[in-house]
């Protein structure tokens, strides 16, 4: 297995994806907390670390126009963006840790059995996807992007506790509250 040296990656995919940089490693920073919270072990925290910058790889091969669009997605360009955990996964299944390309692979799948690219539920995911999840849906929901801005925190974290056991794993969960409740979210500096 050959790794991938993570900065041409990100170098490749901040061409492609606004506010690349802060958003990976604000994804990064908190699946490590939550992984450190849940009591995952060095190992699997490096792997969170890795998931969480490169979880988002597969969009390097998307036109910027349609990852930067301000308003609602088509179908089709909803459709073609639900594809990026595959190609991510593609890009790193023989390059990267088996478990690190399979948390890029199965960031988007709900706990409910509701989420994509297979519809996997509850344990059926890898923990490190569902971290991911998480960490991901945060950071969206709490930073500028081209088709909404950021929406408060309160709301954000009201939203992860809303759905938890259904789009996210309730322990995930558990742990974020934890983190929110000590004002630990890593957030996007909005100036």
């Amino acid at each position: 297995m050959r790794e991938i040296p993570t900065d041409i990656l990100i170098e490749v995919m901040e061409d492609v994806i606004e506010d690349l940089h802060g958003h990976v490693h604000r994804v990064s920073d908190l699946a490590v907390d939550l992984g450190a919270g849940i009591g995952l072990g060095n190992a699997d925290l490096d792997r969170l670390a890795l998931a969480g910058i490169l979880h988002d790889v597969g969009k390097i091969h998307f036109d910027p126009r349609i990852l930067g669009k301000p308003g609602p997605l088509s179908e089709d360009e909803f459709e073609l963006i639900r594809r990026h955990p595959e190609m991510g996964f593609a890009m790193t299944r023989t390059r990267l840790e088996p478990k690190v390309a399979e948390a890029i692979l199965y960031h988007h799948e709900r706990y409910d059995g509701g989420g994509y690219p297979f519809g996997l539920e509850a344990d059926n995911i890898p923990i490190l996807s569902r971290i991911v999840l998480v960490s991901d849906a945060f950071d969206a929901m709490t930073s500028v992007r081209a088709y909404q801005p950021a929406l408060p925190v309160d709301f954000a974290v009201n939203e992860i506790r809303t759905n938890a056991g259904t789009q996210f794993d309730p322990t995930v969960v558990d742990i974020f509250l934890e983190i929110a409740a000590v004002d630990r979210l890593p957030l996007e500096l909005v100036s």
